[in-house]
């Protein structure tokens, strides 16, 4: 799959246009590949009715370029005009080319009898109001036209994008298309992979529109889409001779008084994601709570506060366990206080391993973000959005507007891989590369699945994975296998520790 970003394909389209490739050139295109997409969907056009609504700027100039196209091969076509005359010159031109050709035109400021007439009997409704450059909210008429697009029957199928969905971020204005298909242009865009655009979107399928190789080679992806290739191709079968020691050393450093629970959800984790050594450093209290049910952990007694969380004496106890792990997880409900930050401070510039820190670890460097910049090597966080939105000093709403951005702004300034959990969570590398993930439901949405989620990255991590790899095949098959325990338990019904039996799966299934 190809990604690009916004302005990617901008810069992409606009060394075409250098190069002789017009931006005609490149509409017609555009309109032809979706236009065979439609007929090879839909295996026959002959006969079919199609609406397909227009606005007036380049969107709506591939979708008279599909008009043409449908109404050669034997469609009827009928199309409505929703913004007026077109705009652009390229638009323009395509215009032209259907009233030569005497196709049907309606326009919906004038027409609404004749529209709603016609709508009724469509078979395909193609919508191309907006494309790629939408945001912020429908402006009148074209809530109304969304709605009735949305209201009719009829297949809908967007060019490039749903319209109503900004192709950046994945918002979705109120009342956006709800396409059943969208033909997305060349590369799909992060809109088409983020929630909740991704939904509107529908299946999406990307098509060539001729951008010559030597542009495409100028610009070099940075954007990619986590998939069971990828993820599998990292993940090798175990050999013969191998031992826990191969595995590696996991230390945790983990649990409270109040949070015992998330100590044992993060080991169980890495356990199950297959490190060979987890030990989880915590109170004696917990230690108790939760051995039974992690029995094959081992554990480091620590000294606790008054708060029932890990003291800062601990330091040095850990020092040599630190030592000797591969791998650290810091912050699964240790809670909140300054003990806890010297904790973490001391992890982060002692530890001569991958750290990866979760929860209160991340909430504890807040204030002071740069001493990631002290860790030996790459460490891993892994925010929520509440949590990401106290490290920027922004809010939630903020993060979500420009999620990508954000995530590779931070992860390039303190060198650091970052997964930023959301319902889509992406994950950023300090080289600028980010990636999508597209599994996972609102079932994982309860206490314990980040817990869960952070044993099995520090897991592949104590393994010997490289920190982008143990973040982006972490967040995969966490979701995976948590869409494999909806589907038998319900979203309502699973809970974090269900997840594990499913991954155990997932594994199995791959012969693993």
């Amino acid at each position: 799959m190809k990604i690009f970003t916004i302005p990617q394909m901008k810069k992409a389209e606009r060394l075409s246009d250098e190069m002789g490739v017009t931006y005609q050139r490149l509409m017609e295109n555009a309109g032809c590949a979706a236009a065979a997409y439609i007929r090879k969907r839909l295996r026959s056009i002959v006969g079919k009715n199609f609406m397909i609504f227009c606005g007036s700027g380049n969107n709506g100039g591939d979708g008279f370029v599909v008009t043409r196209k449908l109404f050669e091969e034997g469609a009827n076509v009928i199309v409505v005009l929703c913004g007026g005359t077109p705009r652009t010159d390229e638009a323009k031109y395509m215009y032209n080319c259907i009233l030569e050709a005497g196709i049907t035109i309606l326009d919906w400021q004038t027409d609404q009898k004749k529209i709603d007439e016609f709508i009724g009997g469509a078979d395909i409704i193609i919508d191309a109001l907006f494309g790629t450059g939408f945001s912020g909210e429908f402006r009148p008429p074209f809530d109304e036209v969304a709605a009735k697009i949305n209201s009719s029957s009829a297949i809908k199928i967007s060019l490039d994008i749903a319209s109503g969905v900004n192709a950046a971020t994945g918002e979705a204005a109120e009342g956006a298309v709800r396409a059943a298909f969208t033909v997305a242009f060349d590369a799909q865009k992060p809109g088409h992979l983020l929630l909740p655009g991704r939904e509107f979107c529908g299946k999406t399928y990307e098509v060539d529109i001729g951008i010559p190789h030597e542009v495409l080679e100028e610009i070099p992806q940075t954007c990619f889409c986590a998939n069971e290739e990828m993820v599998f191709s990292s993940i090798r079968k175990r050999p013969r001779t191998s031992h826990k020691g191969t595995y590696g050393r996991l230390l945790c450093i983990t649990g409270s008084a109040n949070f015992p629970g998330a100590a044992a959800i993060s080991a169980k984790g890495a356990l199950r994601m297959g490190a060979g050594i987890v030990t989880v450093a915590t109170t004696e209290r917990v230690q108790s709570l939760i051995a039974p049910a992690v029995p094959e952990a081992t554990f480091l007694p620590l000294p606790a506060n008054e708060e029932g969380g890990v003291s800062a004496a601990a330091a040095e106890i850990l020092l040599p366990a630190i030592k000797r792990a591969s791998a650290v997880l810091i912050g699964c409900g240790l809670g909140q206080s300054a003990d806890s930050a010297a904790i973490v401070k001391f992890v982060t510039e002692t530890a001569e391993c991958p750290v990866i820190f979760d929860a209160d670890a991340i909430n504890s460097i807040c204030d002071e973000p740069e001493v990631l910049l002290t860790a030996a090597k790459t460490p891993i966080i892994t925010p929520h959005m509440g949590e990401m939105a106290r490290l920027c000093k922004k809010t939630p709403e903020q993060i979500a507007q420009a999620r990508v951005e954000i995530a590779c702004d931070f992860s390039s300034r303190y060198n650091c891989v970052l997964v930023l959990k959301d319902s889509s969570t992406v994950t950023a590398s300090p080289n600028g590369d980010v990636f999508f993930n597209t599994t996972g439901n609102p079932g994982l949405a309860k206490g314990g699945s980040g817990d869960l989620l952070a044993g099995m990255i520090a897991s592949l991590s104590a393994q010997g994975f490289i920190e982008t790899a143990s973040a982006v095949c972490g967040v995969y098959l966490h979701g995976l296998a948590a869409d494999k325990a909806a589907y038998s338990l319900s979203e309502y019904g699973m809970l974090p520790t269900d997840i594990p039996e499913y991954l155990c799966r997932i594994l199995a299934e791959h012969e693993l």
